[in-house]
């Protein structure tokens, strides 16, 4: 009993002499190199740069012309299936109701709600004038919107010209006058009808019911416009202080499509879809590019030499182009990228005189006047020389190969 008293082992020695044998047979078999604690491998990870991706996305897809642009729109809408979110128009009367509270409404939500705003306008037209303002239209403008308004009766006065917004905010102020009800689609599509309304908002008698589309569409509406509120303190006197929205918010999410309002959208607003043939200025990218319609239609009105000039610079520059690294034709969107792929005027003027195009440099300038007043060919100063002149074709290679055929066609 004696001996086993002094055997004895508690289990933290036991478990602490387990461990260290595993690290020691581990450190021996060569399994464990190194024991390094978590923080330390945490600021170990973190203090390794990260690699950024040279890979630029806008640099890496095409943008549509607004030839294809409309393509892809009319093929799209063949198969689009596009969800509806229901509405019940028991909501009309809530509406109302808070409009006659003295609050103005302002829908917001993803899908367009003009169908929904125009059976509203039908709702409410039972309690006084309805005025409907398409804001999105871009020729709309607030004398339109006060033309409409002077129809009600009373409004207009004797003179022929439209009534000022104080005039009209004044006629509804009075306690005797009809309700008006202003449905205005697409208000953030219009600052201009936005301020403007903003002197209607706190009239007594003019309701307003407008949706809005954009996300940054609240930051047209300052803290103090948004926190007025209609009531008794209206002053015909002091129409500055009379500025105001009333808003209340409601979500009218109906995942519509918004045939009509983009019905007048600039199509060629998209990137690299500009239709504008003005000349294209090197030190002014914001120019816009030039599309082959506008190309096209350059070609067709120069003489048959002024065509074979410029076959000519298309095919060299096609050739540099087919000779550089994929890289670098793929990030040529503007002006300024396909300046390694043109040609020197030395080089192009060589070239014209052995085709027998220009045989003298007026001949050669004449020919490219042409196309230099409406940007199909543009030029600047080659880096590193001094005076030496470069030309090309403000057009990506896809997009000039089939300019270059669309011609062969035309001259065979």
């Amino acid at each position: 009993m004696d001996s086993d008293e002094g055997s004895e082992l508690y289990a933290s020695d036991v478990e602490h002499n387990y461990a260290t044998n595993i690290f020691k047979e581990s450190e021996t078999d060569g399994l464990i190199d190194s024991y390094q604690p978590s923080f330390d491998a945490y600021f170990t990870h973190a203090s390794s740069r990260t690699r950024t991706s040279t890979n630029v996305f806008s640099q890496r897809v095409v943008p549509l012309s607004p030839e294809e642009h409309n393509a892809a729109l009319a093929r799209a809408s063949v198969h689009a299936c596009t969800p509806q979110v229901p509405f019940d128009n028991s909501s009309f009367k809530r509406w109302a109701r808070e409009l006659d509270e003295g609050f103005n409404i302002l829908f917001y939500g993803l899908g367009s709600k003009r169908g929904i705003l125009n059976d509203f306008a039908k709702h409410v037209s039972k309690l006084g004038h309805v005025v409907v303002v398409n804001a999105f239209h871009p020729s709309v403008t607030v004398r339109d919107m006060l033309v409409s308004i002077a129809r009600v009766p009373g409004v207009q006065s004797t003179s022929t010209s439209a009534p000022t917004l104080e005039r009209v905010a004044e006629h509804f102020a009075s306690s005797d006058s009809p309700h008006l009800f202003l449905i205005v689609h697409s208000l953030d599509r219009s600052p201009k009808l936005a301020r403007a309304i903003s002197s209607l908002a706190l009239s007594p008698h003019i309701h307003i019911a407008a949706s809005i589309d954009r996300l940054n569409a609240p930051l047209l509406f300052s803290a103090s416009q948004l926190a007025a509120r209609k009531g008794s303190f209206f002053s015909s006197d002091r129409p500055t202080t009379n500025v105001g929205y009333s808003w209340l918010w409601h979500d009218l999410t109906t995942l519509a499509p918004y045939t009509t309002e983009l019905t007048f959208a600039d199509r060629t607003s998209i990137s690299g879809a500009s239709s504008s043939r003005a000349r294209v200025d090197i030190t002014n990218p914001v120019s816009g590019p030039m599309t082959e319609t506008a190309a096209m239609h350059v070609l067709a009105a120069v003489t048959a030499k002024a065509k074979k000039l410029f076959s000519l610079l298309a095919a060299k520059q096609l050739e540099n182009a087919n000779s550089s690294d994929v890289s670098e034709v793929n990030s040529a969107h503007n002006p300024h990228d396909q300046q390694h792929f043109g040609l020197t005027y030395d080089a192009l003027f060589t070239l014209a005189r052995d085709a027998f195009i220009a045989t003298n440099d007026t001949a050669l300038r004449a020919l490219l006047g042409e196309f230099r007043d409406h940007g199909l060919v543009v030029s600047a100063a080659q880096p590193g020389t001094s005076g030496s002149e470069v030309l090309w074709i403000p057009l990506r290679k896809e997009r000039l190969s089939k300019l270059v055929e669309n011609l062969d066609k035309d001259a065979t």
